[in-house]
């Protein structure tokens, strides 16, 4: 009586994985393999399925006719818009943005032609995320960076800090909101009930998770969770309230609310101790929500979990 999957497709890339992402009914998938040119050489490279036709071959991002890829070094990240627009983050520190164009292929068809480079984060960008007219970007730098969409501009920088002088609030106490000291390893849009405001969360290795007004860049809410965080995801309870689901450098998983006070209470806590149940290697390296209140994570145990939220957290 289980659920039965059909394998719809399947192509082999030539090297590793390192993102994907899904806008309507494209796949986008950022891996480094060979560019053909330089049998030798490794560069970042995106290709795109049409999700509706995806026996057809896969569209290409390439920086020029003749640089058949889309960055010397591996792509981090990835941002699509069902409108043709996609923000690509390297480990060369730099944001491309692309445009889908009849001759932008490598042999002169269609494919995603180059519109701009966005260069200023030192080192790899490992999150991109679009809120209104406003690209964020966040980096193993620990800076977060607010991009205009339209000139290409950075707007706005949120500076990493010391560790020595992060404050994040614990238990409802009020301290002084700072940036991240460590890598930043996700960044989340999100529009709260309501018409309550439009926000950001953002995850680091330096143990917490931030919240950000999407309008000005002030950070509003803060929570240490005592380890790296190493992914994060929104879900719902079977009330429709949103969670924050955050996936941890141990193996943990905690379920945070994003609309209780204090904002980021613990709601529950999938420890790395539970063997058997939970990832004990860690760390978490993605998680995902799923449909009827399921949410998937994997790890560096080799394990893919399953979980369905069926309890009231009193939201």
């Amino acid at each position: 009586g289980g659920a039965t999957l059909t394998q719809e497709f399947e192509h082999f890339v030539g090297g590793p994985v390192d993102t994907v992402h899904i806008a309507s009914h494209f796949f986008f998938c950022g891996f480094e393999a060979s560019p053909g040119e330089a049998p030798d050489a490794k560069a970042g490279m995106v290709h795109t399925w049409n999700l509706n036709a995806a026996s057809e071959p896969p569209l290409e991002l390439c920086l020029s006719p003749m640089a058949k890829y889309a960055g010397s070094g591996r792509i981090r990240s990835l941002w699509t818009t069902v409108d043709g627009r996609v923000w690509s983050g390297g480990t060369d520190g730099v944001i491309r943005q692309w445009a889908f164009s009849p001759t932008g292929g490598p042999t002169g068809t269609g494919g995603f032609a180059l519109v701009r480079s966005m260069e200023s984060h030192l080192g790899a960008v490992t999150g991109i995320t679009l809120v209104g007219t406003m690209l964020w970007s966040g980096g193993m730098d620990g800076t977060i960076r607010l991009w205009n969409v339209d000139s290409g501009d950075c707007a706005h920088l949120i500076p990493a800090v010391k560790k020595d002088t992060t404050n994040a609030t614990s238990g409802g106490a009020q301290a002084p909101p700072t940036g991240h000291s460590g890598p930043v390893t996700g960044l989340l849009p999100f529009e709260a009930p309501n018409n309550q405001g439009s926000f950001v969360f953002s995850s680091s290795l330096d143990d917490t998770v931030k919240v950000w007004n999407a309008t000005n860049g002030e950070c509003v809410a803060s929570e240490s969770h005592g380890q790296g965080v190493t992914s994060i995801a929104l879900t719902s309870d079977l009330k429709g309230n949103p969670l924050l689901l955050c996936g941890l450098f141990y193996g943990d998983i905690m379920v945070r609310g994003t609309i209780s006070s204090p904002p980021l209470v613990l709601l529950l806590k999938l420890s790395h101790q539970y063997i058997g149940v939970g990832h004990e290697l860690g760390p978490v390296n993605d998680i995902q929500a799923g449909p009827g209140n399921t949410f998937y994570a994997v790890a560096d145990d080799g394990k893919l979990t399953v979980w369905q939220i069926t309890g009231d957290f009193g939201l």
